[in-house]
């Protein structure tokens, strides 16, 4: 008699549950993650208003309570490194804004 062997895979409604409870504001994401709140990570709530916060929590058990330089952190928080502007840096490196053919590049 053949051994069938089964795999219990997700169903499709596991991950929609997951998108469904989200944490969507930034000093929340740090209470869960032990994380005081410092001026770097602040950033995080100005940048809320360009970019939204949606961080499914079977992600935040990945990260590393209390680093607040965890790699999986750094994905979906936007630090004040991010509004450095540097010199020798372009908005447009390729010089596509002003293209005649639009997504053409010379």
């Amino acid at each position: 008699m053949a051994h069938i062997v089964t795999l219990n895979t997700p169903s499709r409604e596991d991950w929609l549950t997951q998108l469904a409870d989200v944490v969507t504001d930034p000093d929340e994401l740090l209470r869960l993650l032990n994380i005081d709140a410092d001026e770097k990570l602040l950033a995080g709530r100005s940048a809320k208003k360009l970019f939204a916060l949606r961080v499914p929590r079977s992600f935040i058990d990945r990260m590393e309570k209390g680093n607040p330089d965890d790699p999986l952190l750094r994905q979906v928080l936007t630090s004040q490194d991010e509004f450095v502007v540097a010199s020798g840096f372009s908005t447009d490196p390729l010089e596509e804004q002003h293209s005649v053919v639009p997504g053409f590049v010379a």
